[in-house]
């Protein structure tokens, strides 16, 4: 009687809060397996050493390609010279210049704007400076020289690339570059393109990759109700230079900066930038910076105009909690 009485117990208590638990370990096993593989297959492959095949033959590569941000990242120049580019570093302004055969590309450090005949296209990872080496992306590869990835194996380290020689068949080529030729203007907004309602902010207005600017208006109508202008200017103006004048009206919510080079110039450098917009956030809202309410127009040597396309962004502005 008394043994029955125990297997009766453990058999109605004891097994099922086992069974549970044994359940529970599954499933957390099961979820922790799924979580965890993932985490160390892309730190297996991050660590990996790659090797990279250009139409079956291995690159050289003085710095060796690695992952940023969970993106393969590639020294431009072994790639660029094998496929038949010839390649500037020009330090002042850490631009990196390709020019093929029909096709001149300008890239920036730290910018994932880049320029092909003009046409202005964003990479998914800035190109960046590793031990004296320009790295960028495969994305940019594909979309500036026709390179393709046609295998990558990640566990083994190995990256396949073939190549498509017609540079005619590839996006932002044109047979008359110069009537094609779109200037791009950057909108720079706060981190995460949002501030705090009482918080003072800068909005950074530029063109980094436009040669040629003589002279630039930039008009910027808003909501005085969600943010006041307190003031505009270019931190690269030059008084000997430059001439410059600016007019703010918070009561219409209205701020125009105009900037002009003083004298006739054959050759006129890429501006750093165009204007800062220094502002503070009054109350909740949008804050559009889209090209009905900002408009910029550019101007080159001759008073000939410069075709622009804008960056179109929007600020939000919510209360600090």
């Amino acid at each position: 009687m008394f043994n029955s009485c125990i297997r009766s117990i453990v058999t109605e208590s004891i097994y099922p809060f086992m069974k549970q638990k044994v359940i529970v370990l599954f499933v957390f096993l099961l979820l922790a397996g799924l979580f965890l593989a993932p985490a160390y297959y892309l730190a297996n492959a991050a660590s990996q050493q790659i090797t990279v095949y250009l139409e079956g033959v291995p690159l050289q590569f003085e710095v060796l390609p690695m992952y940023q941000q969970g993106a393969l990242m590639i020294p431009l120049r072994s790639v660029f010279e094998e496929v038949g580019y010839d390649i500037a570093w020009e330090p002042d302004t850490k631009r990196v210049v390709l020019r093929g055969s029909r096709r001149t590309v300008v890239l920036i450090v730290d910018n994932p704007l880049y320029s092909v005949n003009g046409v202005v296209c964003r990479a998914f990872n800035a190109p960046f400076i590793e031990q004296g080496r320009t790295m960028v992306g495969l994305d940019l590869l594909e979309k500036v020289a026709g390179i393709t990835v046609t295998h990558q194996d990640d566990l083994r380290g190995i990256i396949r690339l073939g190549f498509t020689k017609d540079e005619g068949d590839l996006p932002g080529y044109h047979d008359d570059e110069d009537e094609h030729r779109l200037n791009f203007i950057e909108v720079l907004l706060p981190r995460g393109d949002r501030v705090g309602v009482g918080e003072s902010f800068e909005v950074i207005i530029a063109a980094p990759l436009v040669e040629g600017i003589f002279s630039y208006e930039i008009l910027y109508t808003y909501d005085p109700d969600v943010i006041k202008i307190k003031d505009v200017k270019n931190p690269f103006y030059i008084p000997e230079r430059d001439f410059y004048l600016k007019k703010i009206n918070n009561n219409d919510g209205m701020v125009k900066y105009t900037q002009t080079t003083l004298g006739y110039q054959q050759e006129i450098p890429f501006r750093e930038c165009l204007a800062v917009l220094e502002a503070v956030a009054f109350r909740e809202g949008e804050v559009p910076f889209l090209a009905e309410n900002l408009k910029i127009d550019l101007l080159d040597n001759t008073a000939g105009t410069m075709p622009a396309a804008l960056e179109e962004k929007i600020l939000s502005i919510r209360q600090v909690r």
